[in-house]
């Protein structure tokens, strides 16, 4: 699944939202602080990847989680 579709399923947006690697959190409708925590664990979910407290910390875009995805060994495109 591509990252932007999780994030999409994730906030319940429509299919036809646009996902820009700038987008954080504040960016999106119902990416929050309680958004962030249900974003990365869906991550884990469907990645089957733990990501440690430090690197949710640094998230602060979807840059940010494809970059810790292909740290990961993780295809995001």
């Amino acid at each position: 699944m591509k990252i932007e579709d999780l994030i999409r399923d994730t906030f319940f947006l429509s299919p036809d939202t646009e996902i820009e690697n700038s987008h954080g959190p504040g960016s999106l409708e119902g990416w929050d602080s309680l958004g962030h925590v249900n974003l990365m664990s869906a991550i884990e979910s469907t990645y089957d990847i733990s990501i440690d407290m430090d690197e949710i910390i640094q998230i602060t875009s979807v840059a940010d989680i494809k970059t810790i995805l292909e740290k990961k060994g993780i295809t995001t495109t």
